[in-house]
């Protein structure tokens, strides 16, 4: 495994959060370094842009992000995204367009992030990644990053259970695909084009993950999505992100790390071996 590590210390435009801060805690606490074991080369990269107002400091933030995926790509690295906010989806997606990739979307959530502006109750730029990939939430930023927004027919959600009510109501209007934790599964998603791979870690279970900033109980457990990402080729980037060290002992935040490691390796080395063995 060559993996390109893609630092993105921002929730929204904000770098003061505990999820802003999550991607160099797992940095400090030795994710690389375990990534390295076992002879992975790992390079690592922080996108850090001037601060400006939030569509600005967004925008340019999108856009440093696709340049680093698009150059991760064409040295050969898997882009590992490690986010504080989900809105990097578009950078990395647009990233991977540069290069000529057309993904699928699997996106593992908790949360719906399918609001639009209209439907937030909250008015929270994060909670409209999904639909900003889907060409719906925020256009003018897609736009400033270079995204070319994909069918909601290529985006699946999965292990949602906390979506606002009119969020819902998106979901249902724009047809998105989305299956609750005890469904969770890609017997949809074909191969006939590859994937990106959006995990939120407050998708499973918080006994599993308790370092994220906002646990939801109910979620799959860990084995159950390493089942779910071995039936999925090799991702062309994946994104790590919602973790929070804030409020969680060490044991907390090793085991959240471990559980970090196993999704990274059965993302990636799951799908190597299935097209080895077809």
């Amino acid at each position: 495994m060559n993996v390109q590590a893609i630092l993105v210390p921002y929730e929204v435009e904000r770098q003061d959060t505990g999820m802003a801060r999550a991607p160099r805690e797992l940095v400090a606490r030795g994710f690389l370094d375990r990534l390295r074991q076992g002879g992975r080369e790992v390079h690592a990269v922080e996108i850090q842009v001037a601060a400006a107002g939030k569509p600005e400091t967004l925008a340019a933030v999108g856009q440093a992000i696709a340049r680093a995926v698009a150059l991760a790509r064409s040295n050969g690295r898997f882009p590992l995204v490690l986010s504080g906010g989900c809105l990097a989806c578009v950078g990395v997606v647009a990233g991977l367009q540069k290069g000529g990739t057309d993904p699928a979307v699997v996106w593992i959530d908790a949360h719906g992030d399918f609001n639009t502006p209209e439907s937030s109750p909250s008015g929270y730029w994060d909670g409209m990644a999904l639909t900003t990939l889907c060409g719906s939430g925020l256009p003018e930023l897609a736009r400033e990053i270079g995204l070319r927004p994909l069918p909601v027919s290529q985006a699946v959600h999965l292990a949602g259970r906390d979506f606002d009510p009119l969020e819902q109501e998106n979901v249902r209007r724009l047809g998105l695909l989305a299956l609750p934790p005890d469904q969770v599964g890609l017997d949809q998603i074909g191969e006939e084009r590859p994937v990106y791979l959006h995990l939120d870690l407050d998708g499973l279970d918080p006994r599993d993950a308790p370092a994220v900033a906002v646990p939801v109980p109910g979620g799959p457990g860990l084995e159950d999505v390493l089942r779910c990402l071995a039936a999925l080729p090799t991702p062309a980037a994946m994104t790590l992100s919602a973790l929070s060290f804030d409020r969680v002992d060490a044991g907390e935040a090793a085991r959240t790390i471990d559980t970090c490691l196993r999704l990274v390796q059965a993302a990636y080395e799951g799908g190597h071996k299935r097209k080895a063995a077809g």
